[in-house]
């Protein structure tokens, strides 16, 4: 079974009212849960004031209590029936990790594509390994182009600065006849040939720049020539994709194998941090509650509106009602959380950078401007919604940082920094200041340290790009997201990226910007829970919290660095369901 907030309410009332048998004589319905006590060699809590334990009593999916022996139980199973689950009793247990970043329609739609990244990946498809030269990227394409039949072909992965510039010219010498398109490593740049463009009936001027016009783009985001969909200008190809990308069998497949990554790396609990990027709200938020609903569910999901979505909403009291009514579950939930959107993509060097810039010349992308960006902060603030906004650059932060300065206080509404690929040093403490919190991507140090070096930031500001450290030593919350797909789903991989900044280059960058051991699996439990407003119910293994965990060979907090990187994970239990 299942429960909700209010049935675990009810529970534990229940169980105030030991001993157990109510004054008429019969049990409560709650109690007639089937209790299990799960054993192990060492329960790790991540709750600092009880860190350890051995046993863990557990009804209806959430925990009753824990205890270093079975007679300290005594509350919970003297004078009742209860199952010893010895299973793990020579393993660890741990908290059900945390990816508090994910968009699980993104990894749905992406896990059937072609993987043709710098970096290694392992997927549901199979192993896709990095690939790091022009030469290598165009003839790993032309194979792809060769052997894959989907039509209109896509694939995934591109970076200029490990692969050469892309693009119409470069995609028509390899598929001159047949659509293809190639989306960039950042997923917000597309690339289409010259059958693509027709395909998506694009090809000519006048109809790609009412296109753009249409969909409220950025002019500039937008280049025929070129064959290029930037940031604001990829709704335009997203309009045109859809009917490909969001075709049943490609979601379903892309569903399950979400789903299974999620369960094989240990991951309980995600946000969806911007629900409605391919459709609408409604069509991905259904799509997603069906998903986590149907069959044995082995995590749960929190979907999030875009705040340029829901800005035309003027009753966003009915709105949230009417949605919550549809799609809200037992492991569906939406919560008074809107995303925003500052600056352009970290891994396509369009984010916002403050002096010096780039140092080839280049400028960033907005994807909201700033004066529409405070207006957004306003609204939604006043509306009672926690923010979380989106932002990659320091000229980014500074904006975003000045917005949220003039925000009236709410101590009861969180804010939260989202990725914070490149920031100061002085706006790390301006954040500590507004008791925000930070989610990070750790994977742009390991992808994009020594690229960046060479081309754009230089080997100073490259090297701390992901100031962890400091976030740290600020005492600012922290969650690590995948983000998927710019990293793996694989919280304890972000924790290993978070201590050691080793690069794909062999090179560790900036280690007083390494997390320690402690905020790193915090920041993959407890702490990625709180950045999505969820750590009164997941996060740590304590009393009252759902019964989610992972059960590992040796605790974390004892094993060496490098075994983090593929740290094994022997079983994911979702809410007492081994």
């Amino acid at each position: 079974m299942i429960i909700g907030k209010t049935d675990r309410r009810s529970i534990l009332a229940g169980l105030a009212a030991f001993p157990l048998i109510s004054a008429t004589g019969g049990m409560s319905a709650a109690l007639r849960e089937p209790i299990t006590v799960f054993e192990a060699r060492r329960i790790v809590t991540m709750s600092q004031s009880m860190p350890r334990s051995r046993f863990m009593v557990v009804a209806g999916g959430t925990i009753l209590g824990l205890g270093d022996t079975l007679d300290a139980l005594a509350p919970w199973t003297g004078g009742r029936q209860f199952s010893l689950d010895r299973r793990f009793a020579d393993k660890v247990i741990f908290p059900g990790l945390v990816d508090p970043h994910i968009h699980p329609m993104q990894a749905a739609i992406m896990l059937g594509m072609p993987f043709l990244a710098p970096d290694d990946w392992t997927l549901p498809s199979g192993k896709w390994p990095g690939i790091q030269s022009q030469e290598a990227f165009r003839s790993r394409l032309a194979q792809v182009v060769a052997s894959n039949p989907a039509n209109p072909l896509i694939v995934w992965g591109h970076h200029e600065l490990f692969h050469g510039p892309i693009g119409r010219a470069e995609l028509d010498a390899i598929a001159p006849d047949r659509p293809l398109l190639v989306w960039q490593r950042s997923f917000h740049d597309i690339y289409a040939n010259s059958a693509a463009l027709e395909w998506m009936e694009l090809s000519d001027p006048a109809a790609f720049a009412a296109a753009l016009s249409a969909a409220g783009a950025q002019p500039e985001h937008g280049d025929i020539a070129r064959g290029m969909f930037s940031e604001t200008a990829l709704q335009v190809a997203l309009a045109k994709l859809r009917p490909v990308i969001l075709a049943p069998q490609t979601l379903q497949q892309g569903f399950a194998g979400l789903i299974q990554m999620m369960q094989e790396r240990g991951v309980t609990t995600t946000s969806d941090l911007a629900t409605g990027i391919f459709a609408r709200f409604d069509t991905e938020a259904g799509l997603i509650a069906r998903a986590f609903s149907t069959g044995n569910p082995t995590a749960r999901v929190n979907v999030m509106p875009i705040a340029a979505e829901i800005d035309a909403v003027e009753d966003i009291e009915a709105w949230m009602k009417e949605r919550s009514a549809k799609y809200v579950s037992a492991n569906v939930s939406l919560k008074r959380r809107v995303k925003l959107f500052a600056d352009g993509a970290f891994f396509a060097q369009n984010m916002q950078m403050g002096a010096p810039g780039y140092s080839d010349g280049h400028l960033g992308k907005w994807l909201t401007e700033p004066d529409k960006l405070h207006d957004q902060m306003q609204r939604y603030w006043q509306a009672g919604f926690a923010l979380h906004i989106h932002v990659n650059g320091d000229e980014g932060a500074e904006v975003v940082l000045d917005g949220l300065g003039k925000l009236s206080p709410r101590p009861a509404q969180d804010i939260v920094v989202e990725h914070l690929g490149y920031c100061t040093e002085e706006q790390v403490t301006r954040i500590a200041r507004l008791g925000a919190m930070v989610s990070a991507q750790p994977n742009y140090i390991r992808v994009l340290g020594g690229a960046y070096a060479k081309r754009g930031f230089g080997p100073d500001r490259a090297a701390l790009m992901n100031r962890l450290g400091s976030i740290e030593r600020a005492g600012i919350p922290l969650g690590l997201h995948s983000d998927f797909n710019m990293a793996p789903i694989d919280p304890f991989y972000l924790a290993w990226i978070a201590q050691t900044r080793l690069g794909i280059d062999g090179v560790a960058r900036a280690p007083q910007e390494r997390l320690t051991r402690e905020k790193a699996l915090r920041a993959i439990t407890i702490e990625a829970a709180r950045v999505i407003g969820m750590n009164d119910e997941i996060g740590s293994l304590a009393a009252g919290k759902k019964a989610d965990f992972v059960v590992l060979d040796h605790d974390p907090f004892e094993i060496e660095t490098a075994a983090m990187k593929e740290l094994p994970i022997r079983a994911t239990v979702f809410e007492g369901r081994v």
